[in-house]
């Protein structure tokens, strides 16, 4: 019987620490003071730890790729709309430019028009009333030769 005793004594304490069950390895347990462990808390399974210490670890990264995307995003956005608007500027003064060049060229090719040299109006009669007779006389000459054939 004692040695009964001694070996429930010493090996029970290792028997309730080294048990596990398969429902530990997955989840946290709760476990309060007097349940075989010295203070209050959770058991939290060695790999379950580790992925919670690579996520907190990794929060910091993801949570600054996060804000780094969004920053680039509003800036990607603002370039370009600031491209279009300098776009646009661009192309109104294109068309702002080429139309006063083309109004200039027609203001200078009325000015030659109106200070060039004209013809003088008593040439003007004369040629109109040399126009006119010739125009006549062509034709008569015309219907003449018609007539004959």
């Amino acid at each position: 019987m004692c040695s009964w005793v001694c070996f429930v004594i010493a090996f029970h304490p290792a028997l309730t620490y080294a048990q596990e069950s398969p429902a530990a390895e997955q989840s946290p347990t709760p476990i309060e003071e007097g349940d075989t462990a010295p203070f209050s808390g959770v058991l939290i399974p060695t790999v379950q730890a580790a992925e919670m210490t690579v996520r907190l670890e990794q929060q910091g990264n993801i949570c600054q790729t996060r804000i780094n995307s969004a920053v680039d995003l509003a800036v990607n956005e603002v370039d370009l709309r600031l491209k279009n608007c300098l776009s646009v500027s661009t192309t109104i003064d294109d068309m702002y430019r080429t139309q006063l060049l083309s109004q200039k060229e027609y203001i200078d090719f009325l000015e030659k028009r109106a200070l060039g040299p004209k013809i003088s109006q008593e040439w003007v009669f004369i040629i109109g009333i040399v126009a006119g007779v010739g125009v006549t006389i062509g034709a008569g000459y015309a219907m003449h030769q018609v007539a004959q054939q």
